[in-house]
């Protein structure tokens, strides 16, 4: 079958400035090609890459495209922007996958011939749904995003599925000798540098753990610049400065997949402590994590519930009580103290991450998709 994917206006495909979404649709859309189909991904378009190429058998088209910015609204208007000058040039396909706001509003009624539309749901739900009512089939990638999509707009419940987001199992892996029991521990956190993710809070919890362990470091890998997805300077700086003072490594953000994996690798520990109750959709981060063989520590948010179970994958805390950063220290505090425990729930991790390869994934995609063509 023929397949367009579109990833929407921000970030470039291959992955040059971050953006998950890309990154896992550039892995799934290998594997459909792997699998005997045709597949464009179309993206926006970036002065180092050329407008169409082929790579690993996907054709890329790029064209247009624009920065994210602070203003919700500003954003709004320059992904309708975006939208409105793709739609002439979508190719002729079967299934249209978009991951972006406005261009399924109109793809199912002005291009039917671009195939038939599926949303790709990769955050939480603000109440647009009932504007796709002519959309064919609805993924999320959690329980929890199925649910909220449900219930926001009733009608879409019948096109509903739950397809996980994937990770590159071939490149996220656990290290090739355990991990080796040593006093000095390093607690990674991989991810943007934005107030939702609560990286204030883990600096909170971390100086409260310092005062009895002496011997522990944090490392925060991820981008900050608001185009990339972070939150700015200003918010960078007041990380900065409540980690005067404590063993904090700030690191520039890792795109490439392979350097990513063995900063994983080099980790003893993985810490997520995201406050997006409306935001958060997955995560793939502790699932790449998980891969190779760190313990994930997040928090209280059931979409993690999907691929984390409490005390045999990973670890929760209470993110919402008013004694978050007391009770995320003491999850660590607990972890890096049970190292036997922490070591067997490592080996659980790692195997329960290889059932979302690219390959499972990309299979459970054709699947709903031939589904949809036998619809007619």
């Amino acid at each position: 079958m023929k397949i367009s994917i579109v990833t929407g206006p921000w970030f470039p495909v291959p992955t040059l400035q971050g953006g998950a979404v890309p990154r896992r649709w550039q892995g799934v859309a290998e594997q459909f090609v792997a699998m005997g189909h045709q597949v464009t991904i179309v993206c926006r378009s970036y002065p180092s890459q050329p407008q169409q190429e082929i790579l690993n058998g996907v054709k890329y088209f790029r064209y247009s495209g624009f920065p994210q910015s602070r203003s919700i609204t500003w954003d709004l208007l320059k992904d309708l922007a975006y939208a409105l000058l793709v739609l002439p040039v979508l190719p002729r396909a079967d299934i249209l996958v978009i991951n972006d706001f406005w261009l399924p509003v109109f793809a199912s009624t002005l291009r039917p011939d671009a195939g038939r539309v599926v949303i790709n749901a990769a955050r939480f739900p603000k109440g647009q749904y009932h504007l796709y009512a002519s959309a064919d089939r609805f993924v999320a990638p959690s329980k929890a995003i199925q649910e909220a999509i449900a219930k926001q707009c009733p009608p879409a419940t019948s096109r509903l599925r739950v397809i996980p987001n994937p990770i590159n199992t071939r490149l996220f892996y656990p290290p090739v000798s355990p991990r080796p029991i040593k006093k000095d521990k390093t607690i990674l956190y991989a991810g943007r540098i934005h107030p939702e993710k609560g990286i204030h809070l883990l600096l909170d919890a971390f100086a409260i753990l310092c005062q009895d362990f002496s011997d522990v470091k944090l490392r925060i890998i991820g981008p900050f610049r608001q185009n990339q997805g972070g939150g700015g300077e200003d918010y960078l700086h007041s990380l900065k400065i409540k980690a005067q003072e404590l063993p904090v490594e700030f690191s520039e953000p890792i795109f490439d997949g392979k350097k990513l994996a063995e900063a994983y690798r080099n980790a003893d520990l993985f810490c997520y402590p995201s406050l997006a109750d409306k935001g958060e959709s997955f995560g793939v981060a502790p699932l790449e994590a998980m891969a190779t063989g760190l313990v994930p520590i997040v928090s209280n948010l059931d979409c993690f519930r999907d691929f984390i179970e409490e005390g045999k994958t990973g670890y929760f805390f209470n993110h919402r009580s008013p004694n978050a950063a007391k009770n995320l220290s003491s999850t660590l505090a607990s972890a890096l103290l049970n190292h036997k425990a922490t070591g067997k729930m490592a080996i659980n991790a790692s195997r329960n991450a290889i059932c979302f390869s690219y390959a499972r994934i990309a299979q459970l995609y054709l699947t709903e998709f031939e589904e949809l063509i036998k619809q007619g």
